[in-house]
């Protein structure tokens, strides 16, 4: 299926569900079709779409409404099963190291999380079965999302190190996607984005969905540590940008690419600034980042909420 670039987030997602579900979402206004950024759906449950104000469900005669009713349209087990094959583009053995990790990622950025019963070969994840839920998650371009950070932080011609502190959903991915496209066309710095996931560049036949902007180099679909070795051997980057550390080897390519003079810009999983203060990933690296920043979702935007400079050997300044 080919879509074009300026199709709508909600319709671009949606256009990977089979028809049965896409007929009960015809009826969600537009209004509402902006400001969705997830649509979950159960075995057994009712279908739910979340919005900045809560869940809203899809009742039987074609209503949306955010209060749960017994008319509410449920799925089954079957319609599951028919979804994930939907998704995988009905070739789910293709898939099976994708769903194995727990999620689909479709073109645009758009990524389906899966539920299931594990399949275990030597006490690891090999494959899922009787898939329970999926959540179908909206990736959205939102311009001007890293405006603040920009004006805040990078202010000289070095560009820092930012470490992006924030909750699942809380717009991480939205930051980082703008920020690479103004480092890249505002700044004029040449920006790798490693994009393990396919979330942030959305690539798609070799082109990025998503605008990264043109001075970038997008490395799909690499794990975050050999990604930003490559970079490094191949690209000449100025600023690496990658989405949610985890391991010792993301931080050990971290540490490689600041010894190398390349600044970074990433993200990682946290409640709050102090929540990410006491992360491993974090603490290996605290002395490498100027700036950590904790951001929230509000109102369908990701707003920073505190700025704290990070100074070796100092205590952490909190500047507001």
């Amino acid at each position: 299926m080919v879509l074009s670039l300026g199709a709508k987030p909600f319709d671009q997602a949606t256009a990977h569900l089979p028809a049965f579900v896409r007929d009960m979402l015809a009826c969600v206004p537009e209004d509402l079709r902006t400001q969705i950024t997830e649509i979950r759906m159960r075995a057994g449950a009712a279908l739910s779409l979340t919005l900045p104000s809560g869940p809203h469900y899809i009742t039987a005669s074609q209503r949306v409404t955010p209060l749960w009713r017994n008319d509410c349209l449920r799925l089954t087990a079957e319609q599951l099963a028919q979804i994930l094959r939907s998704l995988c583009e009905f070739s789910v053995h293709s898939y099976t190291q994708d769903i194995a990790r727990g999620y689909i990622t479709l073109p645009g950025g758009h990524r389906a999380g899966l539920c299931g019963t594990a399949v275990l070969e030597h006490g690891q994840v090999s494959a899922v079965r009787e898939i329970s839920s999926v959540n179908l998650r909206v990736a959205r371009e939102i311009p001007g999302a890293a405006a603040e950070l920009c004006s805040k932080i990078y202010t000289h011609a070095q560009p820092p190190n930012v470490l992006i502190a924030g909750p699942p959903g809380s717009g991480k991915t939205t930051l980082l996607r703008d920020l690479s496209r103004r480092l890249s066309d505002n700044h004029g710095l040449r920006v790798a984005v490693i994009d393990e996931r396919g979330e942030l560049a959305g690539v798609r036949n070799g082109m990025p969905c998503c605008n990264v902007g043109m001075n970038t180099d997008v490395l799909s679909g690499y794990p975050k540590g050999q990604g930003i070795i490559l970079a490094l051997r191949s690209l000449a980057p100025q600023v690496i940008i990658c989405d949610e550390l985890g391991g010792e080897e993301d931080v050990a390519a971290l540490q490689a690419g600041m010894h190398a003079g390349v600044n970074f810009a990433a993200t990682v999983h946290a409640g709050g600034v102090e929540e990410a203060l006491e992360r491993a990933v974090v603490r290996q690296l605290l002395h490498a980042f100027d700036w950590l920043v904790q951001i929230e979702l509000r109102n369908a935007q990701c707003v920073m909420r505190n700025y704290k400079q990070l100074k070796e050997r100092e205590k952490i300044c909190l500047t507001t």
